[in-house]
């Protein structure tokens, strides 16, 4: 067995799990796997480009979503019990993957 985590935006009550991605969701498998370089997209903050960022920022919809947010990832044996209670809301895996 043993503990599960998943991305979540406190500020949006938005969430991200392994699972939509077509990944794992233990911790060194976030750690390890290509699903957490989402974050380096949903946190991207700039209001200008250069060599090696992207051409059209406002093209994409989910570039810099979630920049300037609370982002958690969150394990289920948590004693806060902040996974139970974002089991309501939205999972936009398929946004980002």
């Amino acid at each position: 067995m043993g503990q599960y985590f998943k991305l979540i935006n406190e500020n949006k009550k938005e969430q991200i799990t392994a699972w939509e991605l077509g990944g794992v969701a233990k911790f060194f498998e976030w750690l390890y796997n290509n699903q957490a370089r989402l974050l380096v997209w949903l946190l991207r903050k700039s209001d200008q480009g250069g060599g090696g960022d992207i051409s059209e920022p406002d093209k994409y919809q989910t570039l810099g979503r979630w920049a300037g947010d609370r982002i958690t990832l969150i394990g289920d044996y948590d004693s806060s019990k902040l996974w139970q209670s974002t089991d309501k809301w939205d999972n936009i895996a398929k946004l980002v993957k």
